[in-house]
């Protein structure tokens, strides 16, 4: 079983357990999630048929019991109507309650936390490989445009003329005309590199088109650009633990690491915007990696807890 299918059937599982108490607002939001995506209600599905076949095989009716009080149990609420259609169960319920079937966005969000990985693949054929401490928007009435509001991730783009793949970058337009790139936004800074193909940097203003190889830094606060070039297997080196940097800032790097391992570097303010330039291999191994890139950049580290703090050299 596929990791996301393993999410699935736990999100399955949590709604079956919240929706005995659940009010109005809550089947709105059990609705929604089934709407979500058809794999949703399949897991729905298959979990509330199976919790049938275990209630009729283990909590078969009892003699009634003799009791001071003519209360009876309490009943097993929506349980008898969810198993075997999930969605016309919930369709039913909300339409009793006005306002309930309000259509849903269609845009939603997939996000990775820090060390974490994870690979899209839009209806399109278009595939996303997000790396840690990422987050995107996507849209489902529309496979044809994308939003990184933060982290990196490589886009294996299915090029189609007529209808070009753009991704927003904190406000800079990336369109695709045909290719396979890597695109990060960091703080104030988005960077741009190509692997194949090639692509075009903000359509609307300047319309810097960049080639397999070429790379770019825009910085947001202050406008400037600087163009790079690095051999396109480096594109998207995180991957494969390896960084290219071609005039770089030193908190560029640290993003980075972070991204790739989950631990905080707390660099010193001298050393932030510190250029850097060159390629940095990483082990996998924080305790190996961190005191490397700070003798790369001349800096001290030291561990505390599970941040390192990166200081100048006196």
């Amino acid at each position: 079983m596929t990791a996301d299918r393993v999410g699935i059937v736990d999100q399955a599982i949590a709604w079956h357990l919240r929706l005995a108490e659940a009010d109005e607002s809550g089947w709105a939001a059990f609705v929604a999630w089934l709407e979500a995506d058809p794999a949703h209600a399949e897991a729905y599905d298959r979990l509330a048929i199976g919790d049938r076949l275990l209630d009729a095989a283990a909590f078969a009716p009892a003699p009634a019991p003799v009791a001071d009080n003519d209360n009876p149990p309490a009943p097993r609420r929506w349980r008898w109507a969810l198993g075997g259609g999930a969605v016309a169960a919930a369709l039913a319920v909300a339409a009793l309650q006005p306002g309930l079937l309000k259509p849903a966005s269609s845009t939603y969000v997939v996000a990775t936390a820090n060390g974490e990985r994870r690979t899209v693949t839009l209806g399109d054929g278009t595939r996303i490989e997000l790396g840690g401490g990422t987050s995107i928007r996507l849209d489902r009435a529309d496979d044809r445009v994308a939003s990184l509001d933060r982290g990196e991730a490589v886009f294996h783009v299915r090029h189609d003329a007529a209808r070009p793949f753009t991704v927003d970058a904190g406000g800079v337009a990336v369109r695709d005309l045909g290719t396979v790139f890597d695109l990060a936004v960091a703080d104030k800074r988005v960077h741009v590199a190509v692997a194949e193909g090639s692509v075009m940097v903000r359509p609307e203003r300047e319309a810097l088109r960049l080639g397999a190889g070429d790379a770019v830094a825009l910085d947001r606060g202050s406008g400037k650009i600087a163009r790079s070039r690095l051999a396109p297997a480096l594109v998207g080196g995180w991957r494969t633990g390896s960084l290219s940097f071609d005039g770089a800032q030193v908190g560029d790097v640290a993003a980075a690491l972070t991204r790739l391992y989950g631990t905080e570097l707390v660099l010193a303010p001298n050393l932030s915007n510190k250029p850097f330039t060159g390629m940095v291999r990483f082990t996998g191994a924080a305790d190996r990696d961190v005191p490397h890139l700070a003798e790369l950049i001349r800096a001290t580290s030291r561990r505390e807890g599970n941040r390192w703090i990166l200081s100048e050299t006196p």
